[in-house]
């Protein structure tokens, strides 16, 4: 399942890393298959950086797939897919072209693929040595809660032997009193 997870991150990175040296490269060339506005410099850059951004969020998890990061993935690609949903039907500022209609069926594809396998098997992403420390300190407390456990079980033990023990010996000092009287 990691390697399923892996391999749908590289996609995904490879993806946006062409679009975002497309925009950075070639900005008024890359405008109009993103825009229907007029080009803007600062905005293609910006929206060129933005896309790094996310490679570099998709390499770190394609490297250590941890849970949280590839969530994190999931959150940022169902970002991008509604507000570029919106954008290509609702919004008009979004041109209907065959880069940027595959571009977004990868992209809502990849997302779906590792939001259900996620999904499916939670753990199979735990890989990270914050997970396996988490590991350590929950077997060292259920080691320590089952010592205490012991522990009160025998400190229970005494505890009602001692009242048992002084019970007694309240009845018999009792019985003394009476009897000199």
């Amino acid at each position: 399942m990691k390697v399923h997870i892996q391999l749908n991150l590289l996609i995904v990175a490879a993806l946006y890393l062409v679009w975002a040296l497309f925009l950075f490269m070639g900005q008024q060339q890359a405008h109009p298959l993103f825009s229907n506005g007029p080009y803007d410099a600062a905005t293609t850059s910006m929206f060129g950086a933005s896309l790094f951004g996310f490679v570099v969020l998709f390499i770190i998890a394609l490297l250590n797939p941890v849970k949280e990061l590839i969530y994190a993935s999931v959150a940022a690609l169902g970002f991008l897919v509604l507000v570029s949903l919106y954008q290509l039907f609702l919004g008009g500022g979004m041109p209907q072209n065959p880069a940027t209609f595959f571009g977004l069926l990868i992209s809502a594809t990849v997302g779906a693929i590792l939001f259900f396998s996620m999904m499916q098997t939670p753990e199979a992403a735990e890989t990270g040595p914050r997970v396996a420390a988490d590991r350590g300190r929950r077997t060292a407390r259920k080691t320590r809660s089952a010592k205490a456990t012991r522990r009160t079980a025998a400190s229970k033990r005494r505890a009602t032997k001692s009242r048992t023990k002084a019970r007694k010996t309240k009845k018999k000092t009792s019985a003394a009193r009476r009897k000199r009287r």
